[in-house]
């Protein structure tokens, strides 16, 4: 499944329509829930709290993540209706919203309120008819960019694009809500929801669990955890090999950059300032199919043989371009870590992921087959640091600032319907990105190959494409024998 940044999304021409949860009576109308918010939910509102007071416009439009799935047949209304409310009834995290509260001090405190299934109504928009697909996508990337700021229910938002013989529904929700695990298996889901309405039958799905009991449970071992925690030791570990701070970026040239806002205002929340620092570039993005299904194969039989995992042969493989680009030593670099570690998450909506901390030697210019050996051992050495939220992790051993170089792995192919979804039913989308002192690279394993997404700086990042070009010849030579 292709995981793509919205405006380069293909989607055809049509009749948008806009879905809008409400709630009658509003938030005066839900509960009050004393489950907890996990730490990246309060991280996630902290960064968006500070971005209104420093700039008075809402955080939103760079931490969405999305969803968009074609159906080969006319759109009915009532179903799509139907199927979009079953999934907000059958994901809690959908109906419950945190508010985030700061003093002078800078302490943040967290309440969270909650309404019952069967009590959000959707509000059918019609917003026009579009014949040419970029400014269809204007549209709906600067609908989502609005519906989807954090510190507002709902953030996030439904659209359908008709056709006379087809249709596609669109789904985007602010980062704090969901994952990449979570719209892949939202592909099945609303497939399945709407053709259970249709055809007027009970939906056939396995039961999901509420992102809001997983993020209480976690909170409370978190905030129980100290200093050795084997987490809290981890990072403390990588961040004292570069001065107890998040290591610079080889790839990327600081003096290039446009200023970044964040970087010349003061970040607390009782400061208010405006915002006078010049607009940012939105990041350049780069999708491909790196190996066909033949190929990825013959590239994990390799990395067996060379006694290393797939995941540690990817590795190894952007540790001997990223030599190959910029000269390092080293190669260090942060990974998203899923936390679905019950079947009881397998199917939730929600953000279940930690970050681990991975430094790779590359100073005697190893071979491939070196390189993911070190690899593996590293991905092995480095997997408790996600074992706590990093905002915890931060806490206790005073670290500041966010990665710079980060590489994500995701294997679909045992998501339901993921073969259907690879062949261009399905396509996981996201916002596009501002930031400019960080470069993101995703691989996915999927039914079909293996993909790759990437996004990375719009000044200072000329080393980024030969970088993204070398790791990805290195893989074709390799499962091509050469």
């Amino acid at each position: 499944m292709d995981f793509i940044q919205i405006l380069d999304a293909p989607i055809r021409p049509g009749g948008l329509v806009e879905w809008i949860p409400a709630v009658a009576g509003g938030l005066g109308s839900w509960r009050r829930d004393d489950r907890e918010t996990s730490h990246n939910h309060e991280e996630h509102l902290r960064s968006a709290f500070e971005y209104r007071a420093r700039t008075h416009r809402e955080g939103g439009r760079e931490s969405w993540l999305g969803l968009s799935v074609e159906f080969d047949e006319p759109m009915s209304v009532p179903s799509v209706r139907a199927a979009v409310a079953a999934y907000i009834n059958r994901h809690e995290v959908l109906r419950s919203h945190v508010v985030l509260k700061a003093d002078h001090d800078a302490n943040y405190l967290t309440e969270r309120y909650t309404t019952a299934p069967e009590t959000v109504q959707l509000k059918m928009a019609r917003i026009g008819w579009y014949t040419e697909t970029p400014l269809l996508l204007e549209q709906i990337a600067g609908s989502f960019d609005r519906a989807t700021a954090p510190l507002h229910w709902p953030a996030y938002r439904f659209a359908t694009v008709a056709r006379p013989n087809s249709f596609t529904l669109l789904f985007a929700a602010d980062h704090s809500l969901v994952d990449g695990y979570s719209l892949v298996t939202a592909h099945h889901e609303l497939s399945e929801l709407y053709r259970a309405a249709r055809d007027r039958r009970p939906a056939q799905l396995e039961s999901s669990g509420s992102y809001l009991d997983f993020s209480d449970a976690q909170r409370r071992e978190a905030e129980a955890a100290d200093i050795d925690h084997p987490a809290a030791q981890t990072w403390a570990h990588f961040v004292q090999r570069f001065n107890n701070q998040m290591p610079a970026n080889p790839l990327l040239n600081p003096s290039a950059k446009v200023a970044s806002p964040s970087s010349l205002r003061d970040l607390r929340p009782g400061v208010v300032t405006a915002d006078d620092a010049p607009p940012m570039p939105v990041q350049p993005s780069r999708t491909a199919l790196l190996l066909d299904e033949a190929a990825a194969v013959r590239f994990e039989d390799f990395c067996a043989a060379s006694g290393a995992s797939l995941v540690g042969g990817l590795l190894g493989a952007l540790a001997v371009a990223f030599r190959e680009a910029c000269g390092a030593d080293e190669f260090a670099v942060v990974m998203p870590r899923h936390t679905r570690t019950d079947r009881t998450w397998l199917h939730s909506l929600g953000w279940f992921v930690g970050l681990a901390p991975m430094v790779i030697d590359v100073s005697d210019d190893p071979t491939l087959a070196v390189a993911a050996c070190r690899s593996t051992a590293e991905l092995t050495n480095s997997r408790h640091g996600a074992d706590l939220p990093f905002l915890r992790v931060a806490d206790l051993i005073g670290v500041t600032g966010s990665p710079h170089m980060v590489f994500s792995y995701m294997d679909t192919r045992a998501s339901p319907k993921s073969d259907i979804g690879d062949a261009g039913a399905a396509r996981v989308l996201r916002s596009h990105s501002y930031a400019d002192d960080e470069v993101y690279v995703w691989a996915n394993r999927t039914p079909g190959g293996l993909r790759m997404h990437a996004r990375y700086p719009a000044t200072g990042a000329e080393n980024v494409p030969t970088f993204l070009d070398d790791f990805a010849s290195l893989l074709a030579r390799t499962a091509n024998g050469r």
